[in-house]
């Protein structure tokens, strides 16, 4: 597999995971228009309203000006990202329709993995398979990531983890859900999400052997590679894993308004 062939299957996998988690909340709504994919999940929460340029637009300040119409019509905060090096002309287009850059997140790949031998007699790691499972699922992320536990349920359902190819999971230490991860298979591709730790137990190798589940599943399944985006507390963790940055996902949102 070439390195232009992995970027691009990372990319599919990052935006038909996002589509499907934002688009398939209850007031999810997911449009395409010339290159740039759009997906507003009904809620006020910038990062789950995306807009994601794909490939270069055949106008890109009209296609970024509908985008950004697009999420004023259903109200709320918005982000806009564009892959490093796909459309210069989109960034430049966010820029002159108002949107600032904020952050860049980090995709990551690693190719051809092979699932870890190292065990943690001390985790157990559970898919998603009943109401109590998906209750812990959604305690772990809600407390780790600072999310209202409402935000909590209406994203994370049995309906999204009854999805084909996806598959979520919950880690447990003594009894008590510590842990998750998800696994979201396209293009024969392992992508790994929702890596969530509870404070009190980080540090332990925990996140990493629920990421080490996901891609160990993901390759058993017949995929080819693994990709995720990195947070800054995580992208370390991913880098000793043997995960490298191919695709740096540049932010751009409009500024608060003071006062």
């Amino acid at each position: 597999m070439t390195d232009e062939e992995m970027l691009a299957r990372a990319d599919a996998n990052y935006f038909s995971a996002m589509t499907t988690f934002i688009g398939g909340a209850e007031r999810g709504e997911v449009r395409s228009k010339d290159g740039v994919l759009m997906a507003h999940s009904g809620t006020e929460v910038a990062a789950f309203n995306v807009a994601f340029v794909t490939r270069p637009p055949s106008d890109s300040g009209g296609t970024v000006a509908a985008a950004i119409e697009f999420f004023d019509e259903h109200g709320g905060p918005f982000i806009l990202r564009v892959r490093e090096g796909v459309d210069p002309e989109s960034e430049r287009a966010a820029r002159e329709c108002g949107l600032r850059y904020t952050d860049t997140v980090p995709g990551m790949v690693m190719r051809d993995p092979k699932r870890t031998t190292e065990t943690r007699p001390d985790l157990t790691i559970q898919t998603i398979h009943d109401d109590a499972s998906l209750e812990d699922h959604r305690s772990v992320v809600a407390d780790a990531f600072d999310m209202p536990a409402d935000l909590a349920q209406y994203f994370l359902t049995m309906q999204l983890f009854g999805t084909p190819d996806v598959v979520g999971y919950v880690g447990y230490v003594d009894g008590k859900a510590v842990a998750t991860s998800a696994l979201f298979m396209t293009h024969r591709v392992a992508g790994v999400y929702n890596v969530a730790t509870r404070r009190e137990y980080r540090k332990r190798g925990i996140g990493e052997a629920m990421t080490w589940r996901a891609i160990g599943d993901g390759m058993e399944a017949g995929c080819l590679m693994a990709s995720l985006q990195a947070s800054e507390l995580g992208q370390p963790v991913y880098e000793r894993m043997g995960f490298r940055t191919v695709a740096p996902y540049r932010t751009f949102g409009r500024p608060e308004k003071s006062g």
